[in-house]
């Protein structure tokens, strides 16, 4: 993508979405997306892939739960002595015990910003948060335990989201930042994710048809088309 181009779209996406925030009776910092066309579906991978992006679309000093492997007192003890910020760590054993009732995984769902999970009990999941997680967007971001710089690893992963919708057909919807964001941080994010996306699947920018970006109730600005590549008007 042009840089050019992604300056532009930017900023003529956040000066309406800024408009409208100041006319709206409600104080949401709405989502801006992504939404990128493939030539060719990709392969779906086997599980939902972590997407990394440059800056964090979470709150300053955002709620984490850590999902992690049994035993739990390990893993709380682990992060106490990597002095990382996790307000709650919940073993997959009391996950499936204690969290049974719908309501209970709505109540949990709420009481945090952020859920994190050990990658060795991710493929699980599904099956013991069900489906509640995953409408409100709160899908666990994979992480590895096992790292020897912990701190670094769940730093990564609170700037990063599960991005499951690969290989589901030719065009994917992707969060790539909030309307708060100042133009340079969402450039930034724009570009990660592109990145990020390109890694995922083969053969990387070759496969990439089209790149929009887009808010909720706005119309969507081209970033990039193969059938022209030519620059756009914005």
């Amino acid at each position: 993508m042009e840089p050019p181009q992604v300056e532009k779209a930017v900023d003529a996406l956040m000066k309406h979405a800024r408009s409208q925030q100041k006319n709206s009776l409600t104080d949401v910092d709405g989502k801006v997306l992504l939404q990128v066309a493939f030539k060719k579906t990709p392969s779906k991978p086997k599980h939902p892939v972590r997407v990394t992006l440059q800056n964090s679309m979470y709150p300053k000093n955002p709620s984490i739960c850590l999902i992690t492997k049994d035993p739990q007192r390990f893993f709380k003890d682990l992060v106490k002595t990597h002095d990382i910020p996790v307000e709650r760590v919940i073993g997959i054993s009391k996950l499936r015990k204690k969290f049974k009732e719908l309501e209970l995984k709505r109540v949990l769902c709420e009481s945090h910003d952020i859920f994190l999970a050990d990658e060795r009990v991710v493929p699980i999941l599904p099956r013991w948060l069900g489906s509640y997680f995953y409408k409100k967007g709160k899908v666990p971001i994979s992480v590895s335990l096992t790292k020897k710089d912990l701190k670094t690893e769940v730093s990564s992963a609170i700037r990063s989201y599960m991005l499951s919708s690969i290989g589901k057909g030719n065009c994917i919807c992707v969060p790539c930042g909030r309307v708060s964001f100042d133009n340079e941080q969402l450039s930034e994010n724009i570009n990660s994710a592109m990145d990020e996306i390109c890694k995922r699947i083969k053969p990387g920018w070759k496969n990439i048809k089209a790149v929009y970006l887009k808010t909720d109730d706005s119309v969507a600005l081209p970033l990039y088309n193969t059938a022209t590549l030519t620059s756009f008007k914005i």
